[in-house]
């Protein structure tokens, strides 16, 4: 799973700490940390750590943002 949700977060530029694992927080379901690498992050180095949450189910894993929007 770890290696998944890394290649999943360096899609959606997304930094995750992938020596920490996922916190599983119901069936299917995990939350963990990681940092989105906006414009402003790169360039003014101001970088938020924020919630995210991996859905598991089956084959497909989703992951959501603080306000379970589904990151596109």
């Amino acid at each position: 799973m770890i290696d998944t949700l890394t290649q999943m977060c360096d899609n959606y530029n997304l930094t995750y700490d992938n020596s920490i694992s996922p916190i599983k927080i119901g069936p299917d379901c995990y939350m963990f940390y990681a940092t989105h690498l906006s414009h402003e992050c790169r360039t003014a180095g101001y970088c938020k750590e924020d919630k995210y949450y991996v859905l598991t189910g089956g084959d497909t894993y989703v992951i959501l943002n603080k306000e379970m929007n589904r990151l596109a």
